[in-house]
């Protein structure tokens, strides 16, 4: 499949495009796109597979993901409407949704994790400091990978040992290419390691709990209904979809962008109290989540006359790349007065884990630059991104 900007077609006097959002790319090649896009038109439909809506108007995407009702979570891949599996409580929508939200608020709330600060802080430490002396590195397989992967391990109680088989599930899971795995066989047995193992936690914390958020999650009563192992799995995968990816791709953009825009870096290095904007503003710029919600009535946004049952695309990168919301949108400036980007969603559904995400970033970047102020990218590398969630597949940087 290819994704192009000339039009295939149209439909109902929009333009139709051949978009698959799977497919990777040369770097930052999907954020301009979505910038031509938006610069074009406030919407289009897909030619890929059944065909589905692509919103490109920056204050539609976020009204969309605020209105649940028309836009529903319990689909949220465009090519999948009628999804196998459920994800909870992603795919849930309010009020069970807000219940699920209430409950996992105790582990999630931002004096929960600033509990976790000095933790966080010693392990990013430990990581970085373990590749200091080798003069440069795989910062993403090394670090930025590794290291909210272990944070979320803990805090879901799993064996630190398993670390290396995470990373190898996220990977075939997030990472192949088309090339490298045509059929998504490798995809599947992933998926189905992933399920495996769950299922065994589940019934190990079933046998003798933990104090850890798996544990935790069993003694919860909804409608007065202790939670079942079905949705404490489908609960599970969440967390493991959403734990061990985000983050990740997030430092990798940090981490590339101060590589490449020495001027910045320096200013962060002597001045560490502009970190905490310049990783809101990395967050706007690069913004690499891409939702779908499927529509519950007929409808028109973005230009787009969505009838009930379809799928709706609403790539959050318009909206924080938008000319009339941001002056000098695309300028990572730690000076910034307004960051209200949507990097973590809108609307009910957005990121539960926003806080621990944040403190993440601010932590990986900050105790980077005390241990690796210079730094800059390896040559003879080809940077791209891969086609899940527009983030940089392997970066070498040099020190």
């Amino acid at each position: 499949m290819s994704t192009t900007l000339e039009p295939d077609g149209t439909h109902e006097g929009l333009p139709a495009y051949h978009f698959d959002n799977r497919l990777g790319g040369p770097l930052l090649s999907h954020h301009d796109r979505w910038d031509a896009w938006a610069r074009t038109h406030a919407g289009f439909r897909s030619t890929v597979a059944r065909g589905f809506w692509v919103v490109t108007d920056g204050p539609a995407v976020q009204e969309a993901l605020q209105d649940w009702r028309t836009f529903s979570n319990k689909s949220v891949t465009v090519l999948e409407p009628d999804p196998r599996f459920l994800w909870i409580p992603e795919m849930l929508d309010p009020p069970l949704h807000g219940t699920w939200r209430r409950l996992l608020g105790k582990d999630f709330s931002p004096h929960a994790v600033a509990a976790r600060e000095k933790e966080v802080r010693q392990v990013a430490g430990e990581m970085i400091d373990r590749i200091r002396d080798d003069g440069g590195a795989d910062v993403l397989d090394e670090f930025a990978r590794r290291f909210p992967t272990l944070i979320f391990m803990r805090i879901m109680g799993l064996p630190e040992d398993d670390l290396p088989t995470f990373l190898h599930w996220v990977h075939e899971l997030l990472h192949l290419s088309h090339d490298e795995d045509p059929d998504a066989a490798r995809q599947m047995a992933a998926m189905n390691a992933v399920s495996d193992y769950f299922e065994e936690q589940i019934a190990q914390r079933r046998e003798t709990p933990r104090d850890d958020l798996l544990s935790r999650a069993m003694t919860w009563r909804i409608d007065g209904e202790a939670i079942n192992d079905r949705d404490l799995h489908a609960f599970c995968i969440l967390m493991f979809q959403a734990g061990f990816d985000t983050v990740p791709i997030s430092i990798g953009w940090a981490l590339y962008h101060f590589a490449t825009h020495p001027d910045l870096r320096e200013a962060i290095v002597a001045d560490p109290s502009l970190i905490a904007t310049s990783v809101e503003e990395i967050l706007r710029v690069y913004s690499f989540v891409v939702p779908a919600r499927k529509a519950t009535k007929d409808i028109e946004v973005g230009g787009c006359p969505v009838k009930a049952g379809e799928m709706v695309m609403l790539p959050l990168a318009v909206t924080n790349r938008d000319p009339e919301r941001f002056t000098n949108p695309l300028e990572v400036d730690p000076h910034r007065r307004t960051t209200n980007h949507i990097a973590f969603g809108s609307g009910p559904h957005r990121c539960l884990g926003s806080h621990l995400a944040r403190l993440e970033l601010n932590v990986a970047v900050e105790e980077w630059h005390k241990r690796i102020p210079e730094y800059r990218l390896a040559p003879h590398q080809n940077l791209e991104q891969h086609g899940n969630m527009y983030g940089i597949k392997q970066l070498r940087l040099e020190w």
